[in-house]
């Protein structure tokens, strides 16, 4: 579609920003283990992949294809690895918005305690830095909207390493298994 089809005073994508969002099916890819996290602990820790996954190779290539998605979009040579770690977030932890140095990064959430009381606790928030996003939702311009991606166990994205991506606080009893992946070429 061009802009020339697009209806007077139509909101349209002026910047387009390639971003996936989805489920990555956890049956077969996770150890036993994983269910000995819990809540108590420090507020971060990054855990050996093998401690909770038991068939690294098929998350990463679930993961990995979602990093070629984005390259496809973006016009970009594909991603031909990924390194990905294991953290565990608990009461606590936040992250503040930043980009990050990877062309591509990607998310996974393998575990997660029961729905928290706030529905945003834990959740990865993206959002467009760039001059002329306002970082609210407004029709018309570019992006105009934070995305949010709830701590569900098998909640994925992707996105270019340059957007801003932040993690909401946890509360108190709430904890999540987060493998993150980083493009390598």
């Amino acid at each position: 579609m061009t802009l020339t089809q697009m209806p007077p005073n139509a909101v349209t994508g002026h910047w387009g920003t390639p971003m996936i969002i989805g489920d990555i099916p956890l049956d077969g890819l996770l150890r036993d283990s994983i269910d000995q996290i819990g809540i108590d602990g420090e507020p971060f820790e990054a855990i050996p992949a093998g401690h909770v996954v038991a068939d690294g190779a098929a998350l990463k290539a679930a993961i990995q294809a979602s990093l070629n998605a984005l390259a496809i979009e973006q016009g970009a040579p594909p991603v031909t690895d990924a390194t990905i770690e294991v953290q565990v977030w608990r009461h606590g932890y936040d992250e503040p918005a930043a980009g990050h140095p990877a062309e591509f990064v990607a998310w996974c959430y393998l575990s997660a305690s029961a729905a928290p009381a706030h529905t945003e606790s834990g959740a990865l928030s993206f959002a467009d830095p760039r001059a002329g996003s306002a970082m609210t939702a407004m029709p018309g311009l570019p992006w105009g909207r934070q995305v949010m991606i709830r701590p569900v166990p098998g909640a994925h994205a992707a996105a270019p390493g340059w957007l801003t991506t932040s993690v909401v606080p946890l509360e108190r009893g709430q904890y999540a298994v987060v493998a993150i992946a980083t493009s390598v070429r």
